[in-house]
């Protein structure tokens, strides 16, 4: 079930490309996320007595329901229900910003979206080339 109508349009466009095109396009898409979380947890700080718990081990990827897209999350919640993974980022009045989160998606999403159209581009040219 889609939120809105534009979700679902999109949702309708992407299950309208071919399952052999979509197929060879996955593995640059879990390749790109890969890569993603690999240099979070690089740059998530090691210290766990500044959020309460390992930042690093709740950095993963979670599949959306949407075809061909991953999210990539780091949420990291105390017994408050406050995201400590958030108060990293951005600091707080009592810590110091350690950010890890978006200069890991600004280093890595040229080449991650480089790899991904090489993928559609070579998916579409085999898929259509009959």
């Amino acid at each position: 079930m889609a939120r809105s109508r534009d979700l679902q349009g999109l949702i309708n466009a992407l299950n309208s490309i071919p399952k052999a095109v979509r197929a060879k396009i996955d593995p640059a898409i879990e390749k790109g996320a890969d890569e993603m979380v690999a240099r979070m947890r690089l740059l998530a700080p090691d210290d766990p007595s500044t959020s309460g718990t390992d930042l690093k081990a709740n950095i993963k990827k979670v599949d959306t329901g949407v075809p061909l897209a991953i999210r990539v999350q780091a949420i990291d919640e105390n017994a408050a229900g406050e995201d400590n993974a958030l108060f990293q980022e951005y600091g707080t009045e009592k810590m110091n910003a350690q950010p890890f989160f978006w200069p890991s998606v600004n280093t890595t999403k040229k080449r991650v979206r480089r790899r991904i159209d090489r993928a559609i581009s070579k998916a579409v040219k085999e898929a259509f080339k009959k």
